[in-house]
């Protein structure tokens, strides 16, 4: 991967890790002694923790889960799995060892456009669609691919994990917040329609969501499905390998 690297600088995370003072274990506690409910266990808590921490890392491409990954296509092969653990993205591609970035394309259906228009030779756009990089012009002999994207969170398991991919100023009000809005929404079920508790840490969740989206920006998503069905003569109409 020292190609890669090149092109694809990891972001360096071991400030933020350090900085994180926020342990799993305190979290719980401190959720556990806002709730004060005897009907909710640590188990509970922790997925309500988890999944805010899938929420807020959703919303926005964090840094410090930056990632790249090398994926290798065979001769004629037009489409690789991405990784498993991908979030956003890819966000580049790069031929190795160092031919050059390949363009990043919206979705399989504007490269399947660009291959009428492309001439067959070296490797050079590519989409993600379906959990896949499909490239074009398709590849005549093994090559590689670089991609940077951003993954998955690590997951809250240990009593010592943090969650150092947040700012450690919006670690308990994220997280925190989503977990007590989560469960006093159910707690507070049927109180007259009435759900003080689940409104006001629905508030503080958003409010610190805001403020991280603002720290990095939207995530871009994609709205609508993509159709990657093959067409006539192959993946791509059109055909084109290397010589």
């Amino acid at each position: 991967m020292a190609q890669a690297q090149c092109f694809l600088p990891r972001t360096a995370a071991e400030g933020a890790r350090n900085a994180c003072d926020d342990t799993l274990a305190g979290l719980v506690a401190e959720v556990s002694g806002i709730v004060d409910d005897p009907a909710v266990g640590e188990p509970e808590i922790v997925r309500a923790l988890w999944r805010g921490l899938l929420a807020a890392s959703a919303a926005t491409r964090l840094p410090a889960l930056a990632d790249c990954a090398q994926l290798s296509f065979g001769p004629g092969q037009e489409s690789a799995a991405l990784p498993a653990d991908l979030q956003h993205g890819p966000t580049d591609a790069f031929l190795l060892p160092g031919h050059g970035r390949i363009r990043l394309l919206p979705d399989p259906a504007a490269l399947r456009r660009m291959a009428g228009q492309a001439r067959a030779g070296r490797t050079r756009f590519a989409a993600a669609g379906a959990g896949r990089l499909h490239v074009w012009p398709v590849p005549g002999q093994a090559l590689d691919i670089a991609v940077g994207y951003h993954r998955l969170p690590d997951a809250l398991v240990a009593a010592s994990d943090k969650p150092s991919c947040l700012p450690p100023h919006l670690v308990g009000r994220l997280l925190v917040g989503f977990a007590c809005r989560d469960l006093f929404e159910r707690l507070e079920e049927g109180a007259d329609g009435k759900k003080p508790q689940t409104r006001a840490y629905g508030a503080r969740f958003e409010a610190a969501l805001a403020e991280l989206v603002g720290l990095y920006g939207p995530a871009v998503t994609q709205d609508e499905a993509v159709d990657i069905a093959a067409g006539p003569g192959g993946p791509w109409a059109g055909g084109g390998v290397w010589p």
